[in-house]
């Protein structure tokens, strides 16, 4: 189901963009995938957290991007959170399995307990342990997170840290030309990962959904971004990579075709 109210530890549950143009990325994204924005303010500093709203639920996230992001000549860098039982197990078997701790974890307000890493081949993530706020509530829908990506030069090193750590388990399958790492938490299909394309480093990337790929494409040049490739065709479905006007990288799925599969179908 789309709608959700809960998220299995190891599954992406969250998304959320760090910006240095916060309100230039409300005006790209809200008239790309429709959303509304409710600003929050974050708890002993001026600065606002904002909350991306479709059909009345939390879809994504949007904050100020790091100092230190600006240093490395970063703009606009969206994040992928993985849903935790406890961000303090998850975070201390994180460096255990010869991850990076880049916050140890610490409370935001009621809404959660939240951490983040860089793993062993240098891709970062933020673990999220729920409180209040459970994660996306709409998800696999036109304007919604659609799927999670993991790109690293060794797949089945990637594969065996999130096993540690997060006890998610690995299924290859044949995605026509290539060959595709499922990453599992049980049964669920909930993640996938490969080796990155050429001049990507080790990240985790953030599909969205859309109702049509070319007028989706069409729009994101209209709002002065990029459409760094595609269209192109998928066994499921047709895709896009984008960038924002900050130079933020995202990937659009095409959910008219079919029969709005995500990567995670394959399964």
């Amino acid at each position: 189901m789309p709608r959700r109210d809960g998220y299995t530890q190891g599954e992406p549950c969250w998304a959320d963009l760090s910006a240095e143009d916060t309100e230039g990325a409300k005006a790209f994204y809200g008239g790309l995938f429709g959303w509304t924005w409710e600003d929050r303010a974050m708890p002993g500093s001026d600065m606002t957290y904002s909350m991306a709203r479709k059909d009345g639920c939390n879809v994504a996230g949007l904050g100020p991007i790091t100092p230190e992001l600006l240093a490395m000549g970063m703009r606009s860098v969206w994040n992928t959170y993985l849903a935790v039982d406890s961000a303090d197990d998850a975070y201390t078997r994180a460096i255990e399995a010869g991850g990076k701790g880049l916050a140890e974890p610490f409370d935001v307000m009621t809404t959660g307990r939240m951490a983040y890493i860089m793993d062993n081949q240098g891709a970062c993530v933020g673990f999220w342990q729920a409180g209040d706020h459970t994660g996306a509530q709409l998800i696999k829908e036109p304007g919604t997170m659609s799927w999670n990506e993991l790109y690293v030069p060794d797949v089945g090193a990637a594969a065996g840290f999130l096993g540690s750590v997060l006890g998610l388990t690995a299924e290859t399958t044949d995605m026509g030309p290539m060959s595709y790492t499922l990453l599992k938490a049980g049964d669920a299909i909930v993640a996938g990962v490969m080796e990155p394309p050429e001049n990507v480093p080790p990240s985790w990337s953030v599909y969205f959904g859309a109702a049509d790929i070319n007028e989706t494409a069409a729009r994101v040049t209209e709002l002065g971004g990029q459409v760094i490739n595609g269209p192109f065709p998928t066994p499921l479905g047709q895709m896009i990579v984008a960038a924002d006007t900050a130079g933020g990288v995202f990937l659009v799925h095409d959910y008219s075709t079919q029969g709005g599969a995500s990567p995670g179908s394959a399964g």
